[in-house]
């Protein structure tokens, strides 16, 4: 039986319009027009090939989907310019376009696959399991596959509202959260300790938020945040939402790669998922269900309060292995949190 994809405790955001999250499903073994074109044939809608690297599916019964090799260089076909100027073409049939496809099958080792869908409405998140059918059966493979891949499953959910107080609590949660969701969905070991993409938060930044007095204005939230984390490479990337609502500030304390990269939008981007397309029993949802526990958490003050005091005593407590404890002891506070309801 599918897993049921759960709802947040918010809903809708302070518009009162439903909030909604988008996906970004990595996957390796799969050349993008191939991709591109079987997914129009099982989902529908109009087919756009950009390239040999990246397509979109307009108008699908998931709405607009982009397929694309994800590598910077490849999406962006800067080189085509300067070789177009010495008589190469790209049209589809042409040694450009043929050398491009080559290229394309070649590097679909080791750089993924990516498909990415525009925001969908949290009530209908149960359509994405369509996706993930029509993906195992082009045979798509996921993380597991491979030693050699570390292929994630990004969400990026709508923000409930912009305050500062908000997104602390989100943040706060999420830092709580860590290393239960980690424990209890075994993320990759290649993702974690090989690639620098979904890098934990430093300690000491865990330290200075995780507490009860800690308070902030959008200012400090964002100042504290680029002084200890200023990269894209963590585990819930705040960065985007930060630039949302300061971008200059964001681009100063940011280097110029990672700002190339960084864009602004109301959505968490949660980066730590494992994608495993083609593992029995897998779907979007028990990604997605954890993300959920992140904002119960978060919109519930009074056991946010509770869990922050609980991890500052285990975290005075020394420890060979304090993350595993840590998790241990969350996982007995919200058994007795929701048995006492």
């Amino acid at each position: 039986m599918q897993e049921k994809y759960r709802l947040p405790p918010r809903l809708t955001d302070e518009s009162g319009r439903v909030r909604r999250a988008g996906f970004e499903f990595e996957f390796g073994n799969l050349p993008i027009a191939e991709t591109a074109d079987a997914l129009h044939r099982i989902l529908g809608g109009k087919l756009e090939q950009k390239s040999p690297f990246e397509a979109v599916l307009h108008d699908s019964s998931l709405g607009r989907l982009k397929v694309e090799r994800d590598f910077e260089l490849l999406k962006s076909v800067r080189y085509r310019r300067w070789l177009e100027s010495v008589g190469l073409e790209f049209s589809p049939g042409s040694l450009g376009h043929e050398i491009e496809t080559n290229i394309d099958h070649a590097s679909r080792l080791l750089i993924p696959c990516e498909v990415v869908t525009d925001p969908l409405p949290l009530d209908r998140l149960s359509s994405l399991d369509s996706l993930v059918e029509a993906l195992e059966s082009l045979n798509a493979e996921g993380t597991q596959h491979s030693l050699f891949y570390a292929f994630g499953l990004h969400i990026n959910p709508s923000i409930p509202d912009s305050s500062a107080q908000t997104l602390l609590r989100y943040l706060q949660a999420f830092l709580l959260l860590y290393t239960w969701i980690l424990d209890s969905s075994d993320i990759d070991k290649t993702r974690r300790f090989l690639t620098r993409f979904i890098d934990p938060f430093p300690q000491d930044y865990a330290e200075l938020i995780l507490d009860n007095d800690y308070q902030a204005n959008a200012d400090r939230l964002i100042g504290d945040y680029l002084q200890h984390n200023p990269t894209r490479n963590r585990a819930l990337d705040m960065l985007p939402i930060f630039c949302e609502l300061d971008r200059e500030r964001v681009m100063r304390g940011i280097n110029q790669d990672e700002g190339r990269l960084v864009k602004g939008r109301p959505a968490f981007h949660y980066r730590l998922p494992d994608c495993r397309v083609n593992q029995l029993g897998w779907s979007a949802a028990s990604a997605w269900n954890r993300w959920v526990y992140v904002e119960t958490v978060a919109e519930d003050e009074a056991l946010l309060a509770e869990l922050i005091d609980a991890w500052r005593a285990s975290n005075a407590t020394y420890s060979v292995t304090p993350g595993s404890n840590w998790s241990m002891r969350l996982t007995t506070l919200l058994a007795q949190k929701y048995l006492e309801r």
